[in-house]
C-alpha cells in the first residue's frame, strides 16, 4: 500500500509540472499575441478596403504604442462601399479607451517596404470616447495607395518609353536617320574601312621614319638639336649668373639699379615741380594767362582765315583774286623769256657806255 501511495505522488508531481508548463505557455501566447492578459479589455469595430498581410493576432498600435491586437477578420456580407469591404474586431486594453475618440481613425501600416502589416489608430483629441463595440472610422493606407498610384504611373511611362524605343528601332532597321544610315548604308562602312586603311598606312610610314612626324619620332637628329639648344640656353643662364655679358651686368650690377633709382627720383622731382607750377611746363599747365593768350591767338587766326575766305583785304585778294593769278602767270612767262634771251646774247643786256666830260 505504501508503494502505491508513492507512485501516485510521483504521478501527481508530473501532472503539476505539466499544468504549470501549460500555464506558462498560455501566458506567453497571450503576451505575444495580445496586449497582456492582465487588466480589462474592450472591443472596437472598424472597416477597411483590404487587409492583405494582416492576420488574427496582429498588433494594434496607438500612435506607435501597442494597445491591443486584432481579434477577428471577416468579409462584410453586403458592403455599402469599398471602404466597408472587410470588418475587423479590435481587442483593446481598456486603459487606452480615453485616447480613442470619434475623431480617431484606424488604418494599416506596413513595416518597411515588404514587412508585416499592423493596425494603427490615431489618437483622438476633441471627439467623444468610443464605447465598447463602437465603430472607429477606417482609412485606406496612404503609403500603399501612393505606391500603387506611382506604380501605375511608372508602368504607363515604361509603356510609352517602350513604344518610343520600338519606333526608334523600326527607323534604324529601315535605314532612316543618321543611326539608320550608319547601321545599314554599306557605303559608310566602305568609307570607314578606307579611312582605317589610310590611318594604318600613315602609322606604318611614321614607324618607318617617313615624313616630318616620322622623322620627329624616329630620327635622333631632332633630339640632338633640341639637346644642343638646351645646352646653349643653359650656358647663357650660367653666363648671366656669373655676371658676364650685357644681360648679366644688367641683372646683377647694383650700379644699374642705382642709376635707374636716381633717374626715377629725378623724374618724380620734375613731376612735382610741374604739379607745383614751376618752370615753363608747369606754368603752361597751371597759368591761366597762357591759356587766354592761346585762346586769343586762335580767335585771331580764325578771323584772319575768315577774311581770307571772304576776299577781304590784300591777303584775301591775293589768295582768291583770279586776275592776280593771271598776272603772276604772265610775269613768270616774261621772266622765263628774258632769261632765255640773256643766255643767248648776254652782251645785249651788259652793254656799258662810258662818257668823259
Amino acid at each position: 500500500m505504501a508503494q502505491r501511495k508513492q507512485l501516485t505522488w510521483a504521478e501527481l508531481r508530473v501532472g503539476l509540472f505539466v499544468l504549470a508548463g501549460l500555464f506558462i505557455m498560455a501566458v506567453a501566447i497571450f503576451y505575444v499575441t495580445g496586449a497582456g492578459i492582465l487588466g480589462p479589455k474592450y472591443r472596437l469595430i472598424t472597416y477597411l478596403p483590404e487587409v492583405e498581410g494582416v492576420t488574427t493576432g496582429a498588433p494594434v498600435r496607438l500612435d506607435g504604442v501597442e494597445i491591443g491586437n486584432v481579434e477577428t477578420i471577416k468579409l462584410t456580407p453586403h458592403p455599402q462601399d469599398r471602404m466597408h469591404n472587410i470588418e475587423l474586431i479590435l481587442r483593446i486594453d481598456k486603459k487606452f479607451q480615453e485616447s480613442i475618440r470619434t475623431d480617431s481613425d484606424a488604418s494599416l501600416i506596413t513595416e518597411g517596404l515588404l514587412g508585416n502589416r499592423y493596425v494603427t489608430v490615431s489618437r483622438g483629441i476633441t471627439g467623444t470616447v468610443i464605447p465598447n463595440n463602437g465603430i472607429i472610422p477606417g482609412k485606406e493606407e496612404a503609403a500603399m495607395k501612393a505606391l500603387v498610384e506611382r506604380g501605375a504611373e511608372l508602368m504607363q511611362n515604361l509603356g510609352t518609353l517602350s513604344d518610343d524605343l520600338r519606333g526608334i528601332v523600326d527607323k534604324v532597321q529601315n535605314g532612316q536617320g543618321t543611326l539608320g544610315l550608319f547601321m545599314n548604308d554599306p557605303s559608310f562602312y566602305r568609307h570607314l574601312d578606307a579611312t582605317a586603311a589610310r590611318l594604318d598606312a600613315m602609322t606604318t610610314s611614321i614607324q618607318q621614319g617617313q615624313g616630318t612626324i616620322g622623322k620627329l619620332t624616329s630620327s635622333d637628329d631632332f633630339y640632338n638639336k633640341a639637346s644642343a639648344a638646351l645646352g646653349h640656353v643653359d650656358d647663357v643662364v650660367v653666363a648671366v649668373q656669373q655676371q658676364k655679358g650685357t644681360i648679366g651686368r644688367l641683372v646683377y650690377d647694383p650700379a644699374m639699379y642705382d642709376s635707374a633709382k636716381t633717374f626715377m627720383d629725378k623724374g618724380n622731382g620734375v613731376l612735382d615741380d610741374v604739379r607745383a607750377g614751376k618752370g615753363t611746363l608747369g606754368k603752361a599747365l597751371h597759368d591761366d594767362a597762357l591759356y587766354n593768350n592761346l585762346r586769343d591767338a586762335a580767335s585771331n587766326v580764325r578771323d584772319a582765315s575768315a577774311k581770307l575766305n571772304s576776299n577781304e583785304g590784300t591777303a584775301g585778294k591775293f589768295f582768291t583774286d583770279p586776275k592776280l593769278y593771271d598776272n603772276m602767270t604772265g610775269l613768270t612767262s616774261d621772266l622765263r623769256l628774258m632769261v632765255n634771251d640773256f643766255r643767248k646774247d648776254p652782251k645785249k643786256f651788259l652793254h656799258v657806255k662810258l662818257a668823259v666830260f
